[in-house]
C-alpha cells in the first residue's frame, strides 16, 4: 500500500503558457537541466540560480546543475542574468538571439525567451534576463511558479509533491514595470512569534533574528516580487545593523532596507540609543549627539540600497521630545529634515534627489503635517492607515504632482489601543482591496509597506498586498480580490479542494470582519481593562450569539471535511493556512460566548449552565492543544516558538474560573420564548406567554426553549391549537445528561393553511405531568401589501432591516455615483460613493446628487429613528469629509458625517466593530408605504446596512435579517 501511494505521485508535469508549443526543455532524475549564470553578475543572480536549482529538486528529488561556463554545458539549459551585469546576456544580445532594448532603463522588468543552439553543446535554452538584478530574480521565480513551486513552499510548507519530470514549453513572456516602485513588509511586534522561533529554533547560534532568518525572509520577498524590508525592531530584537552581516545579506538578495515611522535614518532607537553615553534623545538640548548618531548610520549604509526615513519622533512609537507648541514642532522638524538631507548628501550622493527618502505621517506627525509642515518635493510622503486597515489620507491633486510622490504604510497586525490584533490574520481581503486600490488610483505608488507582525500567520494577506503592489491594474473591480483569493488557494491545493477552502476562508474573513477574535472580550488596552459581556444577544435574533457559534461550527466542520481530501505532502500547509486560523477563531468565539451564555442561563436556573461553562473551558483547552501542535509537532517541530495564543497576555486570552452552580428548584422544568429574558415556571406568574408576531411577508420563525431546572427526567409534548402552526418537534425527553438538558423548538407558520382573516390567533401548549404552559401565537397578513410589492421592506415587530446594496432604485447623477462593493460588510456586501468617478456634489441642491431609494412599509405614523451603519473609512483628503444625506419621502435631507478625529472614543468603537453608526429621526405623517433616500455627498462613503426603528427595534450586534418581502 505504501508503494502504491508513492507511485501515485510519480507523474509528468507539463504546462503550456499562452498555448505555445510542445516541450522545449526538461528536467528529470536521469537528465537534470543545467542553470547557467555569469559569476561576474550581481550576487543576487547566483542566489536565485541556486534557489531555482533547489526548486527542481523539490519536485523531482534531484537538484538542477549549475554552471558559469556555457561551453562545458550540453543538452538543455536555463540561462539567467541581468542585461547590464551578465556577459552571457550581452553575448546573446550581440548575436541577436535575444533582444534587450525593451528592458533598458526599465525598473525591475524581465523577459523570458526560448533560444535554440545558443552555445556549441546547448541544444535548447530558456533565457531569463532582467533589466536589473531584481527583475532577473522575479523572472526566475516566475518560472518557479509555472513549474509548481509556491512562494510559500518553505514558509508555509507548501510542498509541490514528487514528480518524475518537469517539462517546459517555449515560453515567451515580457513583464511590465511594477505598479508600485518600492514594495515590502514591516516585521513588527515580533516578541511572541518570529523572534522566539528564530532565537531558539531556526538560528540559535545568533540567539536572535539574524542573517540566516533574514536570508529566508528575503528569498520569500523575491518570490513575492517585493523589494523592501522594514526590519524587526522591538526591544526583544537586535537592531538590524548590530550584526553587519544583516545589511550585507539584504544587499546580496537585492532587498532595499528602510525603517519604520519611529526609526529615522535607519536607526533602531530602542536598541541603539544609549542614554548613559549619548544623553537624552532630544534634538533641542542634545543636537550634536543626535546628529552624530544619525551620521554614523548614514556612513555605514552608504554602499547599500536604502530608503531613508526622515523626521524625528520619540525613542519608540511616541511623540518628539522637547517641542512644545505645534509651531515649535513644525520648525524643529523642518530643521531636522534639512540636517538629515545634508548627511545623505555628504555620505551617499551629492544629488539628494537620487536617494529615496520617506516621510511617514504617522499618528501625531499627520497632525503636524496638516498644520503647515513643509516637506521638500522629492521626499515621498507615506500615508498611514489608522492601524486598523483604514487609510487616513490620500494625496490630493497637488500632492499627486510631487516629484517624490507618495506611498502607504498599512497594517495586517497591530499592537496598541484600542486593542491589539496580533494573534490571527483576520483583516478582510475586501478591505485591503478597497483601501489599496484607492491608494493606487490616487497615485500613491512610490512606496507600499505592510505591517505583517510575525509574518505568520499573515501568509495570504501578505501575498494579496504584494500582488496588488506588483500589478494593481489586475485589481480594478471589487470582484478581483475574491478571484485572487480563490486562485491563491487553488494554486496551492488544487481546483476542487482549493475552491472549497477559498469558500471557507472567505466566510472566515466575513465573520471576523464583524468582530476579530482578539476583540471578543469587549475590552481595551492602553490602559488594559477587564473583559465584559459581548453585545451579541442571546435572546433575540434567533439567539444571535448561538447563530454566531453555529456559523463557526459550520466552518470548523467544513475544514475538517476538507482536511481528509488533502494529500499528505500538503497536510502541514493546510494546517497553517486553513485549519489553525479557522479552528482557533471558532474556539475563541465559543470560549467567550458559551461562558457568557452559561452566566445568563444560570440566572434563569437552567441546569444547562454548568454544561455550557464546561464547553467554554474545553474550547480554551483546545486552543492550547492546537497551538501546542503548531509549535511542537507540525512539520517535525520546524515552527517551534512561532505561534503564541495570548500575545501580551491580555485579559481576552485568559480563561476565567469556571463556576459550579447548584440548582434546587421545586419545578422540574421551565420554558423561555424568544425575545424574553424571563423564564416561565408556573403559568400566570409573569402574565401570558407570547412569541413575537409572525407576518406573511418576511415569514420568520422564532424559538421556544424547554429546559431542566433540576436533576429530574421530564417527558414533554407540544400541541399546537391549529394546523397552520408548525413546530420543529412535538415532544421529547429532558435528562440530566450532557446534550439532553435543553431542547430548542422552532415555531413557524404555514401561510397556505391560515384562515382568510388579516389576523389569526392560536397557541401552543407545552405539557409534562401536571405542569403546562400556553404560548400565544399571532399571525398577521399585512394590509396594503400585494403580490406586486416584492422587494419592499416591511415593519416586523416594530423595526425594518435593510441591506444597503439592495436599493429599490438608484437615481443617477452626473456628479457622483453609488456602486456595490461585493464582499465587504457585515452582511456580505456594501455600497459606496465611487471616489474615482466623483465630480463633486451640489451643496445648493443636494437632491441633484446620486440617490439610493428604499421602499418601506409600516403601519406606524409619527416619529421613527433611522440608523445607518457605515464602514468607517476616512475622508479621501482634506477637501472632503465623510458625509451623506438622509431623508424620508420628500423631506429636506439631513446631512450626517461619519468622520472621526484622532483617537476619539467614537473612532475606537468604530475600528473594533468595523462599523460606524449614524442616527437620525424623522416624522411619518401617515401609515403605509414610504421611501427612504440616501444622498451622495462625499466620495468613498461606504454604507453597510440600515435599520428603521418604528418603536420595537431590539439591540443586536450583527446584521439583522432583512425584513424584505419574499
Amino acid at each position: 500500500m505504501k508503494l502504491l501511494l508513492s507511485l501515485s505521485f510519480i507523474t509528468l508535469i507539463f504546462f503550456t503558457v499562452s498555448g505555445q508549443g510542445n516541450m522545449f526543455v526538461s528536467h528529470s532524475q536521469k537528465k537534470p537541466i543545467t542553470i547557467i549564470y555569469d559569476n561576474s553578475d550581481e550576487k543576487t543572480i547566483e542566489i536565485v540560480a541556486n534557489a531555482l536549482a533547489s526548486d527542481f529538486e523539490l519536485i523531482t528529488g534531484i537538484k538542477a546543475e549549475l554552471s558559469t561556463n556555457p561551453e562545458k554545458v550540453s543538452g538543455n539549459a536555463i540561462i539567467i542574468g541581468s542585461i547590464n551585469g551578465s556577459n552571457l546576456i550581452k553575448n546573446l544580445n550581440t548575436r541577436k538571439l535575444i533582444e534587450t532594448d525593451n528592458l533598458k532603463g526599465k525598473w525591475e522588468t524581465f523577459n523570458i525567451k526560448p533560444v535554440r543552439n545558443p552555445f556549441s553543446k546547448v541544444k535548447n535554452a530558456l533565457v531569463i534576463y532582467g533589466s536589473d538584478k531584481r527583475g532577473t530574480a522575479y523572472g526566475v521565480f516566475h518560472l518557479s511558479g509555472l513549474i509548481g513551486v509556491s512562494p510559500w513552499h518553505w514558509w508555509a510548507d507548501v510542498n509541490p509533491g514528487q514528480k518524475e519530470r518537469v517539462s517546459i514549453p517555449e515560453i515567451r513572456f515580457t513583464s511590465e514595470e511594477p505598479s508600485v516602485k518600492y514594495r515590502g513588509i514591516f516585521l513588527n511586534d515580533e516578541c511572541w512569534g518570529l523572534n522566539p522561533w528564530a532565537s531558539k529554533t531556526f538560528e540559535p547560534s545568533e540567539g536572535n533574528i539574524g542573517p540566516r532568518s533574514y536570508s529566508a525572509i528575503f528569498e520569500l520577498l523575491l518570490r513575492l516580487r517585493a523589494n523592501l524590508i522594514w526590519p524587526a525592531m522591538h526591544p526583544c530584537t537586535n537592531a538590524f545593523y548590530k550584526n553587519p552581516e544583516n545589511p550585507v545579506t539584504a544587499n546580496n538578495y537585492g532587498i532595499v532596507v528602510g525603517s519604520s515611522h519611529a526609526e529615522p535614518m535607519l536607526r533602531n532607537n530602542v536598541d541603539e540609543w544609549n542614554h548613559s553615553e549619548r544623553g537624552e534623545y532630544n534634538f533641542f538640548t542634545n543636537r550634536e549627539k543626535v546628529l552624530n548618531y544619525w551620521e554614523e548610520r548614514v556612513k555605514a549604509s552608504s554602499t547599500f540600497e536604502s530608503v531613508y526615513t526622515l523626521g524625528m519622533r520619540g525613542i519608540h512609537d511616541s511623540g518628539m521630545v522637547g517641542a512644545g507648541s505645534v509651531q515649535e514642532q513644525i520648525t524643529a522638524l523642518e530643521q531636522i529634515i534639512d540636517e538629515q538631507r545634508k548627511l545623505i548628501n555628504k555620505h551617499v550622493n551629492s544629488d539628494i534627489t537620487k536617494i529615496p527618502q520617506a516621510f511617514t505621517a504617522y499618528k501625531e506627525v499627520l497632525d503636524i503635517y496638516d498644520s503647515g509642515l513643509k516637506i521638500p518635493d522629492d521626499i515621498t510622503i507615506v500615508w498611514p492607515d489608522d492601524n486598523y486597515g483604514y487609510i487616513q489620507r490620500f494625496s490630493d491633486e497637488m500632492q499627486q504632482n510631487r516629484t517624490g510622490g507618495s506611498g502607504v504604510y498599512y497594517h495586517l497586525s497591530y499592537w496598541g489601543r484600542p486593542h491589539d490584533y496580533l494573534w490571527l490574520s483576520t483583516t478582510h481581503p475586501a478591505l485591503v482591496w478597497m483601501e489599496m486600490y484607492k491608494a493606487f488610483r490616487f497615485k500613491s505608488t512610490k512606496i507600499w509597506v505592510v505591517n505583517v507582525g510575525d509574518l505568520k500567520p499573515n501568509e495570504y494577506g501578505t501575498s494579496l498586498f504584494l500582488d496588488m503592489a506588483w500589478d494593481t491594474n489586475k485589481f480594478s473591480t471589487p470582484q478581483s480580490v475574491k478571484n485572487h483569493l480563490y486562485k491563491w488557494y487553488t494554486d496551492i491545493f488544487g481546483k476542487i479542494a482549493g475552491e472549497e477552502i477559498a469558500g471557507v476562508m472567505w466566510f472566515y474573513y466575513n465573520l471576523n470582519f464583524e468582530r476579530r477574535p482578539e476583540f471578543m472580550g469587549w475590552s481595551q488596552t492602553e490602559p488594559t481593562r477587564k473583559t465584559h459581556y459581548t453585545e451579541y444577544n442571546h435572546f433575540e435574533g434567533g439567539d444571535e450569539a448561538q447563530q454566531r457559534i453555529n456559523k463557526f461550527n459550520y466552518l470548523t466542520a467544513k475544514a475538517v471535511t476538507i482536511r481528509h481530501q488533502i494529500p499528505a505532502h500538503l497536510a502541514d500547509a493546510f494546517f497553517q493556512l486553513v485549519e489553525y486560523p479557522v479552528v482557533a477563531a471558532s474556539l475563541m468565539n465559543k470560549r467567550v460566548l458559551y461562558l457568557e451564555k452559561a452566566y445568563y442561563y444560570a440566572r434563569q436556573n437552567r441546569t444547562i449552565a454548568n454544561e455550557l461553562a464546561v464547553k467554554s473551558e474545553e474550547a480554551f483547552d483546545s486552543i492550547a492543544a492546537l497551538t501546542d501542535y503548531y509549535n511542537n509537532i507540525l512539520a517535525n517541530g520546524k515552527w517551534k516558538g512561532m505561534m503564541f495564543m495570548a500575545p501580551r497576555s491580555l485579559p481576552v486570552f485568559k480563561m476565567p474560573p469556571i463556576p459550579k452552580w447548584q440548582f434546587k428548584n421545586v419545578v422540574d422544568w421551565g420554558i423561555a420564548v424568544e425575545g424574553d429574558e424571563e423564564i416561565r415556571r408556573i403559568e400566570g406568574i409573569y402574565g401570558p406567554l407570547a412569541l413575537p408576531t409572525f407576518n406573511n411577508v418576511t415569514k420568520k420563525q422564532y424559538f421556544i426553549d424547554v429546559f431542566l431546572q433540576n436533576e429530574a427526567e421530564v417527558n414533554w409534548i407540544a400541541t399546537p391549537s391549529a394546523d397552520w402552526i408548525r413546530t420543529s418537534c412535538q415532544g421529547g425527553i429532558l435528562k440530566p445528561d450532557d446534550g439532553f438538558r435543553q431542547k430548542r423548538v422552532w415555531i413557524s407558520v404555514d401561510w397556505d393553511k391560515t384562515p382568510s382573516g388579516n389576523q389569526n390567533k392560536g397557541f401552543i401548549k407545552f405539557k409534562s405531568g401536571k405542569n403546562e404552559y400556553t404560548i400565544s401565537i399571532l399571525a398577521v397578513k399585512l394590509k396594503g401589501l400585494h403580490e406586486n410589492n416584492k422587494d419592499i421592506f416591511v415593519d416586523e415587530n416594530g423595526y425594518i432591516s435593510i441591506f444597503a446594496q439592495n436599493a429599490n432604485r438608484i437615481i443617477e447623477s452626473e456628479l457622483n455615483e453609488w456602486n456595490v462593493i461585493d464582499g465587504l460588510g457585515y452582511q456580505g456586501s456594501s455600497i459606496w460613493v465611487n471616489p474615482f468617478t466623483f465630480k463633486g456634489n451640489n451643496n445648493s441642491n443636494i437632491k441633484k446628487s446620486s440617490i439610493l431609494e428604499y421602499d418601506f412599509y409600516t403601519e406606524k405614523s409619527g416619529e421613527i429613528t433611522i440608523k445607518v451603519f457605515v464602514i468607517p473609512v476616512h475622508p479621501v483628503n482634506l477637501n472632503y469629509s465623510a458625509r451623506f444625506g438622509i431623508a424620508v419621502n420628500d423631506a429636506v435631507p439631513q446631512i450626517v458625517d461619519c468622520r472621526t478625529f484622532g483617537r476619539s472614543e467614537g473612532w475606537k468603537q468604530n475600528v473594533l466593530r468595523n462599523n460606524s453608526e449614524l442616527v437620525t429621526t424623522h416624522k411619518l405623517n401617515k401609515s403605509g408605504k414610504h421611501v427612504l433616500k440616501i444622498f451622495a455627498v462625499d466620495p468613498a462613503v461606504t454604507i453597510d446596512r440600515i435599520e428603521i426603528d418604528c418603536g420595537g427595534l431590539v439591540k443586536t450586534y450583527s446584521a439583522k435579517k432583512e425584513t424584505r418581502a419574499l
